[in-house]
């Protein structure tokens, strides 16, 4: 099966998504210890921002075990 993505690709991907993962959780955990979420939209804000760190991060893997095949 031909892979969709190259080399290349998925190593600039790789990078972009660890970054943008590091920036989301650092966003929700400086953002809770600044101030404790008030209110229930308050919350959900913060709970994305984990949620998708979380996925960027397993992007993150995904794409690394790709590039080492």
């Amino acid at each position: 099966m031909e892979r969709l993505f190259t080399r290349p690709w998925l190593k600039a991907y790789s990078g972009l998504s660890i970054n943008i993962s590091a920036a989301l959780f650092i966003s929700a955990f400086v953002g809770l210890t600044i101030s404790f979420p008030k209110s229930i939209i308050e919350f959900a804000g913060l709970t994305v921002h984990i949620f998708f760190g979380i996925v960027f991060l397993l992007t993150t893997v995904w794409c690394e075990t790709e590039i080492e095949k």
